[in-house]
């Protein structure tokens, strides 16, 4: 079993937080570990049967459903008082059994957030990042995904996804 560590200071982690996380109350993060020393952290996690999920060779549909299945995550996770703001939604942070996007198979690396940056941001961003530029279509998909952003409205990038997603399948 593989184990991840990453180093943190000049930061307060909540100590409900610090419980929910290691006591791996929230399915949609990686099991770790939290070692505190004063306003200094030592994360450690799992991996077990997940590894980083590589979204450079994945087709756009997948890309899309990795989008939506982390939205409906970032609704779990803040049901388990992990809300969305508070922490990152980075490529390198996502790990997938099988490297499979279907939900039961994504886990979050857990790493705190200090800019608290607004959800809807971190999707757009994260979106931009996973999509090919050298691709029309991913490029374009990005844009659309911002603009959809725009209105300040996580649930209109939902609604977009799932029209997107389902015009692809009535293609196939």
């Amino acid at each position: 079993m593989e184990r991840i560590r990453q180093n943190m200071a000049g930061y307060r982690m909540p100590a409900y937080v610090e419980e929910i996380l290691t006591q791996n109350y929230c399915p949609g993060f990686m099991r770790m570990s939290i070692i505190r020393e004063d306003d200094r952290y030592a994360f450690s996690y799992k991996t077990d049967s997940f590894v980083r999920l590589d979204a450079s060779e994945m087709r756009l549909y997948d890309k899309l459903l990795l989008i939506r299945n982390l939205i409906n995550m970032s609704e779990n996770n803040s049901e388990h008082l992990i809300n969305a703001e508070t922490y990152l939604v980075e490529p390198e942070l996502v790990y997938a059994r099988h490297g499979s996007v279907d939900a039961g198979n994504l886990r979050l690396m857990y790493y705190p957030d200090v800019k608290m940056l607004d959800f809807r941001y971190k999707i757009v961003l994260f979106a931009d990042r996973i999509m090919n530029k050298d691709k029309r279509e991913e490029r374009e998909m990005a844009a659309r995904i911002r603009e959809a952003a725009e209105p300040g409205d996580i649930n209109r990038i939902r609604m977009f996804l799932d029209k997107c997603m389902s015009r692809m399948e009535g293609m196939v």
